[in-house]
């Protein structure tokens, strides 16, 4: 690849009026200068959009696409996936924002990789609205690891990996084959378990922490319950463990494990007032959490906390939860 490889990096803008230009002040910042920056705006409502124009203006090197409807965000990026024209391929969520190293340090990692480590990526850090670190990076070592597709299959299905697609850097001739599954939440996960089989070379990993990830108030409160988050969750979840039965049986009890935590998840987060029989997915959820009972029993992956409470659930989801409610309540919580 010559020296001069083009980045496109694609930023889906919506309502972001507040934080794009801290964002885009860090894109255009970047210590490697030959970038194609595609801005998507989403109908935004706000001054979002005059900023992008603004910033087009001043820098030759930004594209602003606008969408005819509000699409969300998967459909943002699949039109910057195809408007792209970049040898590689990096998103950045308009209200994070990254390091002036980030993607010189990524097209290192690519550079070096090798034939079929299709894309690389490396650490994050999370904060809190008030600016509080949350979540440091996993490590600052500086070195280049590879990580072997099936490890990675496993962190993911573990909570451990990072499934964003904001730390990452693409092939364009390798992510173009793909799209973002458009009208569904955790899409990141599901797509990159659609790309496990061509991830045969393994996953670079540099230890730097080049993306920054501002969480909103519901990221850190959970904010309004939403049940199409949970379904798409249950339906991910479903959908790696069949795979680590089909592909990686080594990890089964691990993808066994996934289900129950996101099913867990969920039972502790829906309103009560929504636990009742109408509510056919709550109930799917129900009878499995109950037909597992010996995989909730004998799987070594669950903490002792997350296995009473899946065999309390099991037995009284409803009466669990107003319980839980009230400790809550009494913690501050």
């Amino acid at each position: 690849m010559a020296e001069k490889s083009l980045i496109t990096i694609i930023i889906p803008v919506y309502n972001k009026e507040a934080y794009l230009k801290r964002c885009l002040d860090s894109v255009l910042s970047q210590t490697y200068p030959h970038l194609e920056v595609l801005l998507v705006d989403d109908c935004s409502k706000d001054g979002s959009l005059k900023i992008c124009e603004d910033y087009a203006k001043r820098d030759a090197r930004v594209r602003v696409l606008k969408q005819e409807e509000n699409a969300g965000a998967s459909a943002a990026r699949n039109a910057g996936i195809e408007a792209a024209t970049g040898d590689y391929i990096g998103f950045t969520d308009a209200d994070d924002w990254i390091e002036p190293e980030m993607y010189e340090a990524l097209l290192d990692a690519i550079r070096k990789a090798k034939p079929g480590s299709h894309m690389v990526q490396l650490m994050s850090r999370n904060y809190a609205p008030d600016g509080t670190l949350v979540v440091p990076p996993r490590r600052e070592d500086g070195r280049c690891e590879v990580l072997a597709r099936d490890d990675y299959f496993r962190e993911l299905i573990m909570h451990e990996g990072d499934s964003s697609f904001c730390t990452k850097l693409f092939e364009r001739d390798f992510l173009q084959k793909y799209r973002f599954a458009e009208g569904k939440k955790n899409e990141d996960f599901e797509l990159l378990l659609r790309m496990m089989p061509d991830l045969e070379a393994g996953i670079p990993t540099v230890g730097m922490a080049g993306y920054n990830i501002r969480l909103s108030e519901d990221s850190v409160t959970r904010g309004e319950y939403r049940q199409e988050l949970y379904e798409d969750m249950m339906y991910n979840a479903f959908t790696a463990c069949r795979i680590a039965r089909d592909h990686y049986p080594e990890y089964l009890e691990e993808g066994r494990r996934f289900r129950l935590v996101q099913a867990l998840d969920f039972l502790l987060h829906i309103p009560i007032e929504e636990m009742r029989r109408k509510n056919a997915f709550y109930m799917r959820i129900v009878r499995f959490v109950r037909s597992e009972k010996t995989e909730i029993r004998k799987n070594r992956y669950l903490n002792k906390k997350q296995r009473s409470y899946l065999k309390l659930l099991a037995f009284s989801p409803r009466g669990v939860r107003s319980v839980h409610r009230v400790t809550m309540k009494l913690r501050g919580k």
